[in-house]
């Protein structure tokens, strides 16, 4: 997939890399002029699309895919196995998805878990809001799939770049700042009673973890689970799922000791925590090479998310690109998260990285990384102190 525009954390993108789709981002309107029908490389690794490739260049591609493809097989020979560090720690990796077929996407690959169901795709490209039987059936059916693993499933995060129609929302000049995430749910009674609902009424409830999106204060906190309550009372419950929220929003994770105390888990969504902290819009071509997780202001973010959390004895986890990206790897592990989400497809690979690295070692570097001063200078670093963190996974970039 190639598009002109967009950008590397914008949810089309996001789509792209749970199948697995090599795809460029933001390869400007020139794009648009390549004739149907012409031959092109797309090398997702470098970020070029080359147009009308000789023989050589099109042979030495085929022997990269042939060389991965093995590659990707022997993984998932010890994919199912849990991923323990070097010295000894086990971190739990678990799949991003939006429906059962990549459920079982990601339980082919391996993964603990699902560590986010985006439940708004079963509210998108449809003209009326699903019932609340509707969503228990499809919330269910994922929770099946998975046979007893824990299942997180964020509550609907629509507005910014995932609009709806039916859903009256008045038109924002900055919906990325506006009513979304849990500003949406806690703004509309019904919306929110259909999911929460459905969520408390799925079996079991021990497996499951429900977690909002887009916290900005305490006070979110305690509306929602006071309402879950509400409900839970309702519904004649004995036990409850583990509950958590994402840490996106910067507020959220300087006030994060605060929130622990309310809270089950963390889990950081790094694409949106990146472009608030950046003041950098995911989905603007333009910043598109700048918006770097590994900015240090977003790493100290994570510190303090982390700090916070284990003061109150809660775990964090990290279900945004970062989780993803090889060389975030050992500085979210040093940082102390215990779990990471990722694409389904990406799961095999994580494990095996996250075998061949030692927590405390990662641990002992953070210090000194988190004074670096660009996000450029971060990467550099941990290239020289982990090469195997490298694009290619032998320290080659």
């Amino acid at each position: 997939l190639a598009l002109a525009y967009g950008g590397a954390t914008g949810h089309l993108a996001i789509i792209a890399r749970s199948r697995g789709l090599p795809a460029l981002v933001a390869v400007g309107g020139g794009l648009l002029d390549l004739d149907n029908g012409r031959t092109v490389l797309l090398d997702a690794d470098n970020g070029r699309l080359l147009a009308d490739p000789d023989s050589a260049q099109i042979e030495a591609a085929r022997s990269l895919l042939r060389k991965r493809e093995a590659n990707r097989v022997a993984r998932l020979a010890s994919a199912a196995q849990p991923a323990h560090t070097l010295d000894g720690v086990e971190i739990e990796v678990a799949g991003n998805i939006a429906d059962r077929e990549e459920a079982e996407i990601a339980l082919h690959n391996g993964a603990d878990g699902i560590g986010l169901l985006r439940s708004e795709f079963l509210f998108m490209e449809r003209d009326q809001r699903p019932s609340a039987a509707e969503q228990q059936t499809a919330y269910q059916a994922i929770l099946d799939t998975m046979a007893g693993r824990p299942t997180t499933i964020r509550t609907i995060d629509i507005g910014a770049d995932k609009p709806v129609s039916y859903l009256t929302l008045a038109k924002e000049d900055n919906p990325a700042l506006g009513v979304r995430g849990i500003r949406l749910s806690l703004a509309d009674d019904a919306l929110f009673d259909d999911q929460f609902g459905a969520l408390l009424s799925l079996t079991p409830l021990t497996k499951l973890r429900l977690m909002v999106p887009m916290v900005a204060e305490v006070s979110e906190v305690v509306r929602v689970k006071a309402r879950i309550d509400q409900l839970a009372e309702q519904l004649g419950l004995k036990e409850r799922p583990q509950f958590g929220v994402m840490i996106e929003v910067p507020s959220a994770a300087l006030m994060a000791e605060q929130i622990a105390q309310y809270v089950d888990f963390f889990s950081v969504g790094t694409n949106d925590l990146t472009q608030y902290t950046l003041a950098m819009d995911r989905c603007n071509p333009d910043m598109a090479a700048r918006l770097d997780q590994l900015h240090p202001a977003v790493l100290r973010l994570l510190a303090m998310t982390v700090e916070g959390a284990r003061k109150h004895g809660k775990w964090v986890g990290v279900c945004g690109g970062a989780a993803g990206d090889r060389q975030a790897i050992p500085l979210l592990l040093g940082l102390g998260v215990s779990e990471l989400s990722v694409a389904p497809p990406m799961v095999a690979e994580v494990k095996e990285l996250v075998r061949s690295l030692d927590r405390e070692h990662c641990a002992a570097a953070m210090a000194g990384i988190l004074q670096l001063e660009s996000a450029a200078a971060v990467r550099a670093e941990v290239l020289r102190r982990w090469p195997q963190c490298g694009r290619h996974g032998n320290g080659e970039e």
